[in-house]
Protein backbone atom coordinates (compact mmCIF):
# COMPACT_ATOMS: atom_id res chain seq x y z
CA UNK A 1 0.00 0.00 0.00
CA UNK A 2 1.19 3.54 -0.80
CA UNK A 3 2.71 5.00 2.38
CA UNK A 4 2.67 8.56 1.02
CA UNK A 5 -1.01 8.23 0.17
CA UNK A 6 -1.87 7.04 3.66
CA UNK A 7 0.18 9.87 5.13
CA UNK A 8 -1.79 12.34 2.99
CA UNK A 9 -5.12 10.76 3.93
CA UNK A 10 -4.40 10.86 7.68
CA UNK A 11 -3.15 14.44 7.48
CA UNK A 12 -6.40 15.52 5.79
CA UNK A 13 -8.41 13.75 8.51
CA UNK A 14 -6.42 15.48 11.26
CA UNK A 15 -6.52 18.97 9.78
CA UNK A 16 -9.90 18.97 8.04
CA UNK A 17 -8.74 20.84 4.94
CA UNK A 18 -6.40 20.27 2.00
CA UNK A 19 -4.64 23.57 2.62
CA UNK A 20 -3.72 22.86 6.24
CA UNK A 21 -2.90 19.22 5.52
CA UNK A 22 -0.53 20.15 2.69
CA UNK A 23 1.12 22.78 4.87
CA UNK A 24 1.72 20.27 7.67
CA UNK A 25 3.47 17.92 5.23
CA UNK A 26 5.45 20.76 3.57
CA UNK A 27 4.09 19.89 0.13
CA UNK A 28 1.86 21.70 -2.35
CA UNK A 29 -1.89 21.27 -2.33
CA UNK A 30 -1.79 19.75 -5.81
CA UNK A 31 0.78 17.16 -4.68
CA UNK A 32 -1.42 16.27 -1.72
CA UNK A 33 -4.47 15.88 -3.98
CA UNK A 34 -2.47 13.69 -6.34
CA UNK A 35 -1.34 11.41 -3.50
CA UNK A 36 -4.88 11.09 -2.21
CA UNK A 37 -6.27 10.33 -5.68
CA UNK A 38 -3.55 7.71 -6.18
CA UNK A 39 -4.47 6.06 -2.86
CA UNK A 40 -8.17 6.05 -3.75
CA UNK A 41 -7.38 4.36 -7.09
CA UNK A 42 -5.24 1.78 -5.30
CA UNK A 43 -7.91 0.83 -2.74
CA UNK A 44 -10.72 1.15 -5.28
CA UNK A 45 -12.98 3.47 -3.34
CA UNK A 46 -13.58 7.14 -2.61
CA UNK A 47 -12.29 8.08 0.85
CA UNK A 48 -12.90 11.83 1.09
CA UNK A 49 -16.17 13.61 0.31
CA UNK A 50 -14.85 16.96 -0.91
CA UNK A 51 -18.24 18.68 -0.98
CA UNK A 52 -18.57 22.05 -2.66
CA UNK A 53 -15.14 23.61 -2.38
CA UNK A 54 -12.04 22.56 -0.52
CA UNK A 55 -13.01 23.69 2.96
CA UNK A 56 -15.84 21.22 3.54
CA UNK A 57 -14.00 17.90 3.66
CA UNK A 58 -15.51 14.85 5.33
CA UNK A 59 -15.00 11.11 5.21
CA UNK A 60 -17.18 8.91 3.03
CA UNK A 61 -18.59 5.77 4.64
CA UNK A 62 -15.72 3.84 3.02
CA UNK A 63 -13.28 6.43 4.32
CA UNK A 64 -14.56 5.98 7.86
CA UNK A 65 -13.94 2.23 7.64
CA UNK A 66 -10.53 2.75 6.03
CA UNK A 67 -9.44 5.19 8.77
CA UNK A 68 -8.88 2.44 11.36
CA UNK A 69 -6.78 0.48 8.86
CA UNK A 70 -4.76 3.57 7.95
CA UNK A 71 -3.99 4.27 11.60
CA UNK A 72 -2.82 0.69 12.13
CA UNK A 73 -0.65 0.98 9.02
CA UNK A 74 0.87 4.20 10.36
CA UNK A 75 1.60 2.52 13.70
CA UNK A 76 3.30 -0.40 11.92
CA UNK A 77 5.48 1.99 9.93
CA UNK A 78 6.51 3.75 13.14
CA UNK A 79 7.29 0.44 14.85
CA UNK A 80 9.35 -0.67 11.84
CA UNK A 81 11.34 2.54 12.06
CA UNK A 82 11.93 1.95 15.77
CA UNK A 83 13.21 -1.56 15.07
CA UNK A 84 15.77 -0.16 12.61
CA UNK A 85 17.06 2.38 15.12
CA UNK A 86 16.74 0.23 18.26
CA UNK A 87 19.91 -0.04 20.33
CA UNK A 88 18.47 -2.34 23.02
CA UNK A 89 18.15 -6.07 22.34
CA UNK A 90 15.35 -6.67 24.85
CA UNK A 91 11.80 -5.37 24.51
CA UNK A 92 8.69 -5.77 26.63
CA UNK A 93 5.16 -4.57 25.92
CA UNK A 94 2.77 -4.84 28.88
CA UNK A 95 -1.00 -4.39 28.71
CA UNK A 96 -3.32 -4.12 31.69
CA UNK A 97 -6.86 -3.18 32.63
CA UNK A 98 -7.22 0.31 34.09
CA UNK A 99 -7.77 -0.69 37.73
CA UNK A 100 -4.87 -3.15 37.69
CA UNK A 101 -2.62 -0.67 35.92
CA UNK A 102 -3.35 2.08 38.44
CA UNK A 103 -3.67 0.25 41.76
CA UNK A 104 -1.84 -3.10 41.49
CA UNK A 105 1.12 -2.81 39.13
CA UNK A 106 2.88 0.46 40.17
CA UNK A 107 5.12 -1.29 42.72
CA UNK A 108 6.07 -3.89 40.09
CA UNK A 109 6.76 -1.17 37.52
CA UNK A 110 9.00 0.59 40.03
CA UNK A 111 11.02 -2.61 40.36
CA UNK A 112 11.03 -3.14 36.58
CA UNK A 113 12.28 0.41 35.95
CA UNK A 114 15.63 -0.65 37.42
CA UNK A 115 16.14 -2.59 34.18
CA UNK A 116 15.16 0.26 31.83
CA UNK A 117 18.72 0.53 30.51
CA UNK A 118 18.53 -3.04 29.23
CA UNK A 119 14.86 -3.30 28.26
CA UNK A 120 12.74 -1.11 26.02
CA UNK A 121 9.46 -1.01 27.96
CA UNK A 122 6.04 -0.10 26.57
CA UNK A 123 2.87 0.11 28.69
CA UNK A 124 -0.71 0.01 27.36
CA UNK A 125 -4.03 0.36 29.19
CA UNK A 126 -7.04 -1.39 27.61
CA UNK A 127 -10.28 -3.17 28.47
CA UNK A 128 -9.79 -6.82 29.47
CA UNK A 129 -11.38 -8.22 26.29
CA UNK A 130 -9.19 -5.96 24.14
CA UNK A 131 -6.05 -7.21 25.91
CA UNK A 132 -6.67 -10.75 24.64
CA UNK A 133 -7.03 -9.39 21.11
CA UNK A 134 -3.76 -7.46 21.40
CA UNK A 135 -2.00 -10.62 22.59
CA UNK A 136 -3.39 -12.60 19.65
CA UNK A 137 -2.14 -9.96 17.21
CA UNK A 138 1.28 -9.92 18.88
CA UNK A 139 0.99 -6.25 19.84
CA UNK A 140 1.78 -6.92 23.51
CA UNK A 141 3.86 -9.60 25.24
CA UNK A 142 1.91 -10.00 28.47
CA UNK A 143 -1.41 -8.81 29.90
CA UNK A 144 -3.07 -8.43 33.27
CA UNK A 145 -6.84 -8.63 32.97
CA UNK A 146 -10.00 -8.91 35.07
CA UNK A 147 -11.39 -11.58 32.78
CA UNK A 148 -10.41 -15.21 32.19
CA UNK A 149 -10.70 -16.20 28.55
CA UNK A 150 -9.01 -19.57 27.86
CA UNK A 151 -7.14 -19.66 24.54
CA UNK A 152 -5.10 -22.60 23.20
CA UNK A 153 -2.06 -20.49 22.32
CA UNK A 154 -2.01 -18.52 25.60
CA UNK A 155 -0.96 -19.27 29.17
CA UNK A 156 -3.61 -17.93 31.55
CA UNK A 157 -3.10 -18.04 35.31
CA UNK A 158 -4.38 -16.28 38.41
CA UNK A 159 -2.20 -13.31 39.28
CA UNK A 160 -4.04 -11.81 42.25
CA UNK A 161 -7.16 -12.56 44.29
CA UNK A 162 -8.55 -9.86 46.54
CA UNK A 163 -11.59 -9.09 48.65
CA UNK A 164 -14.25 -6.65 47.47
CA UNK A 165 -15.28 -4.03 50.04
CA UNK A 166 -17.04 -0.67 50.31
CA UNK A 167 -15.38 2.74 50.52
CA UNK A 168 -16.98 6.06 51.41
CA UNK A 169 -16.02 9.45 52.77
CA UNK A 170 -18.91 9.29 55.24
CA UNK A 171 -20.41 7.04 57.92
CA UNK A 172 -22.65 4.32 56.48
CA UNK A 173 -25.20 2.16 58.40
CA UNK A 174 -23.34 -0.65 60.22
CA UNK A 175 -24.05 -3.34 62.81
CA UNK A 176 -21.18 -5.22 64.48
CA UNK A 177 -18.70 -3.48 62.15
CA UNK A 178 -20.56 -4.81 59.09
CA UNK A 179 -22.73 -2.85 56.67
CA UNK A 180 -26.46 -3.39 56.76
CA UNK A 181 -26.80 -4.14 53.06
CA UNK A 182 -30.51 -3.42 52.64
CA UNK A 183 -30.09 0.04 54.22
CA UNK A 184 -27.51 1.16 51.67
CA UNK A 185 -28.91 3.82 49.35
CA UNK A 186 -28.04 2.69 45.83
CA UNK A 187 -28.86 6.16 44.48
CA UNK A 188 -25.60 7.26 46.13
CA UNK A 189 -23.56 4.38 44.74
CA UNK A 190 -20.81 4.81 42.15
CA UNK A 191 -21.16 1.64 40.10
CA UNK A 192 -18.23 -0.08 38.39
CA UNK A 193 -18.69 -3.47 36.72
CA UNK A 194 -15.47 -5.20 37.74
CA UNK A 195 -16.13 -8.48 35.91
CA UNK A 196 -19.04 -10.73 34.85
CA UNK A 197 -19.16 -12.59 38.19
CA UNK A 198 -19.42 -9.28 40.05
CA UNK A 199 -22.29 -8.19 37.79
CA UNK A 200 -24.13 -11.49 38.31
CA UNK A 201 -23.76 -11.11 42.10
CA UNK A 202 -24.83 -7.46 41.99
CA UNK A 203 -28.01 -8.14 40.02
CA UNK A 204 -29.08 -10.57 42.77
CA UNK A 205 -27.85 -8.38 45.63
CA UNK A 206 -29.62 -5.17 44.62
CA UNK A 207 -33.04 -6.85 44.59
CA UNK A 208 -35.87 -4.42 43.84
CA UNK A 209 -33.83 -1.29 44.60
CA UNK A 210 -33.05 1.20 41.84
CA UNK A 211 -29.81 0.82 39.92
CA UNK A 212 -27.17 3.51 40.57
CA UNK A 213 -27.48 6.66 38.42
CA UNK A 214 -23.68 6.94 38.01
CA UNK A 215 -21.86 4.12 36.22
CA UNK A 216 -18.15 4.38 35.52
CA UNK A 217 -15.78 2.54 33.19
CA UNK A 218 -12.48 3.75 34.72
CA UNK A 219 -11.64 3.04 38.35
CA UNK A 220 -9.66 6.27 38.57
CA UNK A 221 -12.95 8.20 38.16
CA UNK A 222 -14.33 6.91 41.46
CA UNK A 223 -12.46 9.52 43.48
CA UNK A 224 -13.66 12.26 41.11
CA UNK A 225 -17.33 11.42 41.69
CA UNK A 226 -16.93 10.70 45.42
CA UNK A 227 -17.87 14.31 46.12
CA UNK A 228 -20.04 13.99 49.25
CA UNK A 229 -20.12 11.80 52.40
CA UNK A 230 -23.20 9.87 51.22
CA UNK A 231 -21.48 8.49 48.09
CA UNK A 232 -20.03 4.98 48.22
CA UNK A 233 -18.56 2.33 45.93
CA UNK A 234 -17.70 -1.37 45.97
CA UNK A 235 -14.00 -1.76 45.12
CA UNK A 236 -11.14 -4.29 45.35
CA UNK A 237 -8.93 -4.17 48.44
CA UNK A 238 -5.93 -2.80 46.47
CA UNK A 239 -7.93 0.28 45.49
CA UNK A 240 -9.47 0.67 48.95
CA UNK A 241 -6.09 0.63 50.67
CA UNK A 242 -4.82 3.35 48.33
CA UNK A 243 -7.78 5.59 49.18
CA UNK A 244 -7.56 4.77 52.88
CA UNK A 245 -4.00 6.12 52.94
CA UNK A 246 -5.32 9.59 52.07
CA UNK A 247 -7.10 9.74 55.44
CA UNK A 248 -10.34 10.82 53.73
CA UNK A 249 -12.03 7.44 53.28
CA UNK A 250 -13.67 4.80 55.47
CA UNK A 251 -13.57 1.09 54.63
CA UNK A 252 -16.56 -1.18 55.25
CA UNK A 253 -17.33 -4.90 54.99
CA UNK A 254 -20.53 -5.94 53.24
CA UNK A 255 -22.99 -8.22 54.99
CA UNK A 256 -23.25 -10.35 51.82
CA UNK A 257 -20.05 -9.59 49.90
CA UNK A 258 -19.46 -10.25 46.20
CA UNK A 259 -17.00 -12.90 44.97
CA UNK A 260 -13.35 -11.96 45.31
CA UNK A 261 -11.86 -10.06 42.38
CA UNK A 262 -9.45 -12.25 40.43
CA UNK A 263 -6.78 -10.71 38.20
CA UNK A 264 -5.30 -12.91 35.49
CA UNK A 265 -1.85 -12.93 33.93
CA UNK A 266 -1.86 -13.90 30.26
CA UNK A 267 1.05 -14.42 27.88
CA UNK A 268 1.76 -16.39 24.69
CA UNK A 269 2.99 -19.97 24.99
CA UNK A 270 5.65 -19.03 22.45
CA UNK A 271 6.70 -15.41 23.09
CA UNK A 272 8.79 -13.30 20.72
CA UNK A 273 12.52 -14.03 20.97
CA UNK A 274 13.30 -10.44 22.01
CA UNK A 275 10.77 -10.70 24.85
CA UNK A 276 11.76 -14.05 26.39
CA UNK A 277 14.44 -12.63 28.68
CA UNK A 278 12.32 -9.54 29.37
CA UNK A 279 9.44 -11.72 30.56
CA UNK A 280 11.82 -13.60 32.85
CA UNK A 281 12.99 -10.29 34.34
CA UNK A 282 9.38 -9.15 34.79
CA UNK A 283 8.60 -12.42 36.56
CA UNK A 284 11.51 -11.75 38.94
CA UNK A 285 10.10 -8.28 39.66
CA UNK A 286 6.64 -9.70 40.31
CA UNK A 287 7.98 -12.20 42.84
CA UNK A 288 10.10 -9.51 44.50
CA UNK A 289 6.98 -7.43 45.13
CA UNK A 290 4.20 -9.99 45.59
CA UNK A 291 5.93 -12.76 47.58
Amino acid sequence: MDTLGIEAFLSIVRHGSLTDAASSLFISQSTLSHRLAQLEREVGMSLIDRGRGLRTLSLTSSGQEFLALARRWEALIQETSQIRTRTKNLTLSIGAADSIQTYVLPAIYKELSKYSKEIEIRIRTQQSTELYQLLERGEIDIAFANLEQPMPNMLVKKFLTEQMIVISKGKLPVANNTLIDHELDTSNQLFFEWNPSFRAWYDRWIGDRNYPPIRLDAASLIETFMDCPEKWAIVPMSLARRYEQTGEFFIYQLESPPPERVCYQIQPRNPRSSAVESLRILDTCIHAVMD
